[in-house]
């Protein structure tokens, strides 16, 4: 697992460690939330434990911890978090003779995710999870740059869907800066019939 020789979580890897679905549910799902507000998306590995040190240790998952991650339980649980739905995968990874789970998340649709129902002091109802820039951890949006970096990407979702359904309609649009004016045109008219005098 090359993720584990940079020796720490990354800005789209979050490690969550060993533990039933149950038990790490809100930790996950806030992991899942905040990725799925980050451009490309990211990644949540489950079953990395810490030292003292605070680097990362590849424990792994027992069996029956491993049993309690299904896609279609997990899917369930984190519809009833977040809004609108986050798309994601879930696999399994065998790694030294450990296996792991893998939540690979995907970028939000049209708009930001955000979190509709409070859970056990680490889910809070209406909060916007991101991986926040100073380091790579999930909290609420905590600045005024973080959250303009995602309205942007927000309104570059929605300009492309726009682009798409004008095109669908048979409109075709184009940029502005790249069009020909009637001046322009008018100009260049101009120059020629000046160059011929």
């Amino acid at each position: 697992m090359e993720i584990l020789a940079f020796g720490r979580e990354q800005h789209g890897i979050e490690f969550k460690g060993p533990g039933t679905k149950s038990s790490l549910l809100a930790k996950v799902v806030r992991a899942v939330l905040s990725m799925a507000n980050k451009r490309d998306g990211g990644m949540v590995i489950i079953g990395i434990d810490e030292d003292s040190n605070g680097q990362p240790v590849p424990t792994g998952l027992s069996a029956s911890e491993l049993a309690t991650w299904s896609y279609d339980d997990f899917a369930d649980s984190l519809s009833r978090y977040a809004d609108p739905n986050v798309s994601f995968d879930l696999d399994i990874l065998e790694y030294q003779a450990s296996k792991f789970i893998i939540i690979n998340v995907n970028e939000f649709d049209d708009i930001p995710i955000l979190c509709k129902k409070d859970h056990s002091h680490i889910l809070r109802e209406g909060a916007c999870y991101i991986r926040t820039r100073r380091k790579p951890e999930t909290s609420e949006i905590p600045s005024q740059s973080e959250m303009r970096d995602l309205l942007d990407l927000a309104t570059v979702k929605a300009l492309r869907k726009y682009f798409s359904t004008a095109h669908t309609a048979g409109l075709e649009l184009s940029v502005a800066a790249n069009r020909e004016t009637d001046y322009d045109k008018f100009d260049a008219q101009l120059g020629d019939l000046w160059k011929n005098k």
